[in-house]
């Protein structure tokens, strides 16, 4: 009953899972119930956030694709950054058919997650552990991140021989603030922008930088705005050969990584007027990782030992 009670306190509000257990096991609890076995469970299933993860035996040569981000999420002292991770392998990658202009829909069926609210160092451990027995197989390893530097310089130090890509989205949202600062006239801005974008895709990240040192008659917040993206791509010039990665059948985009804000964060930890403390945040985000990572058996090892 204790892990019914927990399932359904990680899935939805407290107010909403009473409801839930009593019209599917006619089982009546009170919120404070559910909540104190939620939460009890969470802080339990902790250790386990560190166990390595046993994936299934890689196909030849196929790639497993891996991602870090950060969520925010309201804590009763303000908001609080969540770091998330996020591994599939390529074959989890599958059609799922037809959308827009006969483009091909896809879905993942199944990824390992990782969760962490507070310091790098404490969510580094349990990213790897996400990785589990992935890690020994490094030059097969994607890592799509965006310019955070903590995790370029952990990905870099830790796995030098794997593939690291700037997620292509995030370089173009920050051409995108930059054109929406420069061009005032909508019709100029956007060819321009399209202009730029389809050059990282195409071309060189080099062009689109000698095109941004061109731009010399602008506000003095568009040259501000100009000289901190020409530094980022520079930066991170190594990472954004996008044509090449296209061209090797990879994934270049951070959809799968915000996909899981949505479904492992946002979904429970991200309601109207949702307060967290740390323990409860904590907590919950252990049962959130366990849940969708298809993991529930941990909880019922629990049981298993206390028996």
């Amino acid at each position: 009953m204790q892990r019914a009670m927990a399932l359904v306190g990680a899935s939805d509000v407290y107010s909403e899972g009473v409801e839930l257990l009593k019209s599917i096991l006619n089982v009546t609890i009170s919120e404070s119930q559910l909540y104190r076995v939620t939460h009890c469970l969470g802080e339990k299933v902790a250790a386990d956030m560190e166990i390595e993860t046993q994936h299934p035996t890689l196909d030849k040569g196929e790639r497993v694709y891996a991602s870090i981000d950060g969520s925010m999420i309201q804590m009763d002292s303000g908001w609080q950054e969540v770091k998330l991770g996020r591994v599939f392998r390529e074959s989890a990658h599958v059609e799922n058919g037809i959308k827009g202009k006969n483009k091909i829909r896809y879905r993942l069926n199944e990824s390992t997650y990782s969760a962490h609210l507070g310091a790098h160092t404490d969510f580094i451990p349990k990213f790897e552990a996400s990785l589990g027995n992935y890690k020994k197989h490094e030059t097969q390893l994607v890592f799509i991140t965006d310019g955070a530097q903590w995790i370029q310089n952990y990905l870099t130090q830790r796995f030098p021989r794997a593939m690291h890509i700037l997620d292509y989205y995030h370089a173009a949202e920050h051409l995108a603030d930059f054109a929406k600062l420069n061009f005032e006239d909508s019709v100029k801005r956007k060819k321009w922008f399209k202009k730029q974008k389809d050059e990282l895709l195409e071309g060189s990240v080099q062009r689109v930088i000698k095109n941004l040192q061109k731009l010399t008659k602008i506000s003095d917040q568009a040259k501000t705005c100009k000289l901190q993206l020409i530094e980022y791509y520079r930066k991170n010039e190594n990472r954004m050969n996008y044509k090449s990665y296209r061209g090797l059948g990879l994934l270049i985009g951070s959809g799968p990584m915000e996909a899981a804000h949505r479904t492992v964060v946002q979904a429970r930890m991200k309601r109207s007027g949702q307060r967290w403390t740390p323990a409860g945040a904590k907590a919950m985000l252990n049962l959130r990782v366990l849940h969708k990572s298809k993991k529930w058996d941990s909880v019922d090892q629990l049981f298993k030992r206390a028996a």
